[in-house]
């Protein structure tokens, strides 16, 4: 179970699928982990946009306790 959890779980999963395709299923087992990290890009940066967002509000909602 080589490179990312989800990309290693998926071609655990695929591996009999994709097993017999070639390179068109190593083509497609790297499509798989490109979307795993892709997904884990958008919610880093989704918690990110969340938490500095939040800490402006506090900041405009109480001007005066700085």
């Amino acid at each position: 179970m080589k490179g990312l959890m989800l990309g290693g779980l998926a071609g655990m999963l695929f591996g009999g699928l994709f097993g017999d395709m070639g390179a068109l299923g190593e083509i497609l087992g790297l499509m798989i982990n490109l979307l795993a990290v892709m997904v884990i890009v958008m919610l880093i940066r989704k918690m990110v946009v969340h938490f500095k967002t939040q800490r402006e509000q506090k900041q405009e909602a109480n001007p005066w306790k700085r």
